[in-house]
């Protein structure tokens, strides 16, 4: 494992519990990016009113679990998670951007296995599990070179970048998830059986819609690609637009699964 053991199995670390619902008959698991926390997806709360309900993933070394060293392996974080969501009552839908896609992709694997299905998966900006990312490690750059690829990935609000404490505070965090995403390989396995949706930003020079359409190759359920016009950020300004295709995927949920297809955006 991961060389956490304190409340690791406590869903109470786990989700942001704040957001919840006792009326709820699904849940939205949101997984961050590198470098991210619960916190970028508390925006989302005024869209989830009805029987979904958002439950951000805080992962260790963050937020309220800053005290915790962050996780160094995808495939184990991904077990202790699914082991956590197994548990709970409502019906699984996974969301997860760029490192966070990966990982929801890998615990869907893992709650498959465990004879809970996820109903839907969602990602964004990250390519098919079998591609590796990033094309080169960047998580050991000395610390102004790291700093510059940071703004170019254009996460974190740039006055982060202007305060030196609370960089030396974040930054053994984000190197962390950076290495993780590096050491992560696809191991092969059986596709998943629920839809995957899929988004990218027609604007993102890493992420292009050929590398993200073969996330169908990981389903036997329908899949679906959209592009969207951002770099590779691109969610957080048509935040409004994919949580709708959230929720039209759960009404359909009953229907006739959709088949491979491409949306784009111009």
């Amino acid at each position: 494992m991961s060389g956490h053991s304190t409340q690791r199995g406590d869903a109470r670390s786990w989700f942001d519990h704040r957001l919840r619902s006792a009326a709820a008959s699904h849940s939205l698991y949101c997984f961050p990016f590198a470098g991210g926390s619960s916190n970028y997806y508390a925006d989302w709360k005024r869209y989830f009113t009805g029987p979904i309900e958002l439950v951000p993933v805080q992962l260790p070394g963050r937020g309220a679990r800053m005290s915790e060293p962050p996780a160094t392996d995808m495939h184990p974080l991904a077990d202790e998670i699914a082991d956590v969501i197994v548990r709970e009552p409502t019906e699984v839908l996974l969301f997860g951007h760029s490192m966070g896609a990966i990982l929801a992709f890998e615990v869907a694997r893992r709650l498959g296995a465990l004879g809970r299905p996820v109903r839907h998966l969602f990602v964004t900006g990250r390519p098919t599990p079998t591609i590796v990312r990033p094309p080169a490690p960047v998580s050991d750059l000395p610390r102004p070179e790291f700093v510059q690829m940071l703004r170019e990935y254009g996460a974190a609000d740039e006055a982060i970048f202007e305060h030196d404490d609370l960089l030396d505070v974040l930054m053994p965090m984000i190197r962390a998830d950076f290495a993780m995403i590096e050491r992560y390989r696809y191991r092969p396995g059986p596709p998943l059986s629920c839809p995957i949706s899929a988004w990218c930003g027609d604007g993102d020079p890493e992420v292009s819609p050929e590398a993200m359409r073969p996330w169908a190759d990981h389903t036997s359920g329908g899949f679906r690609l959209t592009v969207l016009p951002g770099g590779h950020f691109f969610l957080t300004e048509n935040r409004s637009e994919i949580v709708r295709a959230v929720h039209a995927a759960v009404r359909e949920a009953q229907g006739t699964p959709r088949s491979a297809d491409v949306v784009e955006h111009s």
